[in-house]
């Protein structure tokens, strides 16, 4: 017959292989709402309807939900506008992203919402959550512990970026777009 001590240390085994389980369930949930967004967004193309485009997609606010955003994007807006464009708006939506996520104290089935208007020029994309507190103002970034990056670049890069708290927190910027095919 196995000793007491054996028994325990089989079950606190088991118990950190569960939890080893749980964790590699989570992580797989993510990853494949992330590709659940990526397939929704790949199945909609870009469509021209009087000189506006507008696309709109629910990102599980998870750890992927910020590739998922930049994965959205590229397949939204390639061939639709100028590289750099791409580029600049992938970095400043990762950061509006990356904000909601560590900032918003959302519960864990939360989602954002990632909009996106092209229009007459313009790029315009907003960040939707759910949360409504804190304030949302840059500050200057703190190269030693990081941080305070977010809403620096938002407001270093774009043309202009507002915030509206009607019914969760929307943060948006919008990019000049020249080039664009709208």
């Amino acid at each position: 017959m196995p000793s007491v001590s054996s028994l325990e240390r089989r079950c606190r085994d088991q118990e950190v292989a569960i939890e080893r389980l749980m964790r590699e369930g989570q992580v797989l949930r993510d990853e494949n709402a992330d590709l659940r967004c990526q397939l929704d967004a790949a199945r909609t193309p870009l469509a021209v309807d009087g000189g506006v485009d507008r696309l709109e997609a629910m990102l599980p606010a998870g750890p992927a939900a910020a590739a998922t955003a930049r994965a959205t994007l590229t397949r939204w807006l390639a061939g639709h506008v100028p590289g750099e464009v791409l580029e600049d708006t992938r970095l400043l939506a990762t950061e509006l992203v990356a904000n909601s996520i560590g900032h918003a104290e959302l519960p864990d089935e939360a989602s954002l919402r990632l909009a996106v208007q092209l229009s007459g020029g313009a790029l315009r994309v907003e960040v939707r959550d759910p949360g409504t507190c804190g304030e949302i103002v840059p500050r200057e970034p703190d190269r030693e512990r990081g941080g305070g990056f977010g809403l620096y670049l938002v407001d270093l890069i774009s043309t202009r970026w507002g915030v509206n708290r009607t019914g969760g927190t929307h943060v948006w910027f919008e990019v000049d777009a020249v080039g664009a095919t709208d």
